[in-house]
């Protein structure tokens, strides 16, 4: 099915499920986004790169197990994704196939791969450990159980999760062991407190030709609420062996979206600073007819399953939370239970004219910084902001400002090394839900402005010359809430 077809497609599914005009309004968003996509061609090292990676030396180079869950795949493709791997420019890792196949066909093709790059090799009726290995499964369980099949025998420091029919850059292992090698001597740590513990990099499609790139996925950091509304870590997901098996692996469950639901336990309670996003694209996303890449309408369990994850993962949580699907088919919506606290709301440059001991004696729990410049178009803006408080770590919660003009101001702030702030989203159109519909998602914030803001008041550490949290406190931006600015 051509990408023209599954687009027409995958429309008209929009119109059936959100009615003419939001269809209308995603149409020619799309068409701004294909413009501005246009001519992207992504990275690949030159062959001085190559060598020079290739000659690279790491003082500890960790052991990566890439495991490949193989089913019916085009023999073509299939044989692409082993030379994508044969080529990595880092040598230490070994693949895992678990060929769940109604036949063993592929087996020489994985033969004349091993053959032709002179790697050793074994099957499921050798006894000898080597660098690839082909097990067959005559009982094809699912995707999960596929997986855990190659995961159980995985030696690696990290796993690293391919897809049987999808690329990886030659420079793929390389950049991920030099991020875990740089995040370690930065930190100065001991391998015992401080090894890392989850990679990923950007991605994009690929043609099922392989002649067209497209659609970029650059992600953020890592955002354990983000995480909530969708996978956008996705691929080129790495993880410590040993936390991959303590959680229980793959859960079948979950198939469809049993990497969403992996990945919100591996990330479950363990530091930030473990988590290191590589910002390369390093994964080309295989685009066919059948695949969610290429049209997602085709898997639609996925998205059942991926909603029950993260229902599941804010049960564990103990946290009261309601999981809707959103517009956009594998984005979720999430409304918090109402928290009924004392909260008042007040201009910053009032709050400021006031002495400390005014300041503490004020009888609430929560502050609403709102600017007489801005009017909330919902009037359940504080109890919708006040939810989000549910999450423990959240000390500041924000909105979306649109612009006279009805395009955005902000949708929260990303703060640089040196404290310089840069809207998020600035001049979108405020109907649009921006790239990765990111400007709609509930997401963490780097940083706010002083006249749209609650804050929990036992979280300012101080507001001179602007509030500033106590260490340790998340700003979360809420796209329920949205304010615009008053025409003057």
């Amino acid at each position: 099915m051509s990408s023209g077809r599954n687009y027409v497609k995958r429309g008209f599914g929009y119109l059936h499920r959100n009615g003419i005009y939001k269809t209308f309004i995603k149409g020619a968003e799309r068409l701004h986004t294909d413009r501005m996509e246009k001519g992207y061609v992504p990275y690949h090292a030159d062959e001085a790169e190559l060598a020079a990676e290739r000659a690279g030396k790491f003082q500890r180079p960790y052991k990566f197990s890439i495991l490949v869950p193989v089913y019916e795949t085009d023999p073509v493709l299939f044989r692409k994704m082993l030379d994508s791997v044969g080529d990595q420019t880092y040598g230490n890792w070994e693949l895992i196939l678990a060929d769940a196949s109604r036949d063993d066909s592929r087996r020489s093709i994985v033969r004349e791969f091993t053959e032709e790059y002179s790697i050793s090799c074994k099957d499921d009726y050798g006894s000898v450990f080597d660098k690839v290995r082909y097990y067959r499964i005559e009982d094809n369980k699912g995707i999960s159980a596929n997986t855990n099949e190659a995961l159980s025998r995985a030696c690696g420091d990290y796993i690293a999760l391919l897809d049987h029919d999808d690329l990886l850059e030659n420079t793929a292992l390389f950049d991920i062991m030099a991020a875990i090698e740089s995040a370690e001597a930065e930190a100065g740590r001991s391998e015992s407190i401080s090894r890392t513990l989850v990679v990923y990099s950007d991605e994009d499609k690929v043609s099922a030709d392989g002649l067209k790139y497209y659609e970029p996925n650059i992600k953020p950091g890592f955002d354990p609420v983000l995480l909530c509304t969708n996978n956008y870590i996705c691929h080129f997901l790495v993880v410590d062996t040993t936390l991959a098996k303590s959680v229980g692996g793959f859960r079948s469950e979950y198939d469809g979206a049993q990497d969403h639901d992996f990945l919100l336990r591996c990330t479950e309670g363990i530091r930030r600073d473990r988590i290191i996003h590589v910002p390369k694209v390093l994964y080309h996303w295989r685009s066919t007819g059948s695949s969610t890449s290429g049209n997602p309408g085709a898997k639609m369990y996925a998205y059942t399953a991926g909603k029950r994850a993260v229902e599941d993962a804010y049960k564990r949580a103990g946290i009261s939370a309601t999981v809707t699907d959103s517009p956009h088919l594998g984005f979720f919506d999430i409304e918090y239970e109402r928290l009924h606290r004392s909260v008042i709301p007040i201009p910053f440059g009032e709050y400021t004219a006031m002495t400390a001991r005014e300041r503490d004696e004020l009888d609430c729990e929560y502050i609403m910084f709102l600017s007489p410049e801005l009017a909330a178009e919902d009037n359940e803006y504080i109890a919708d902001m006040m939810s989000c408080m549910n999450l423990p770590h959240v000390g500041a919660v924000t909105g979306k400002i649109i612009g006279p003009d009805r395009r955005i101001e902000s949708a929260g702030y990303d703060v640089s090394k040196e404290g310089e702030k840069t809207a998020r989203f600035a001049g979108l159109r405020a109907c649009y839900s921006g790239y990765m519909h990111r400007a709609v998602l509930h997401q963490l914030a780097g940083g706010f402005t002083d006249d749209c803001v609650l804050v929990r008041k036992d979280a300012i550490l101080a507001t001179d010359p602007t509030i500033r949290l106590k260490r340790g406190y998340d700003i979360y931006y809420m796209p329920k809430a949205v304010f615009r600015r008053k025409k003057k």
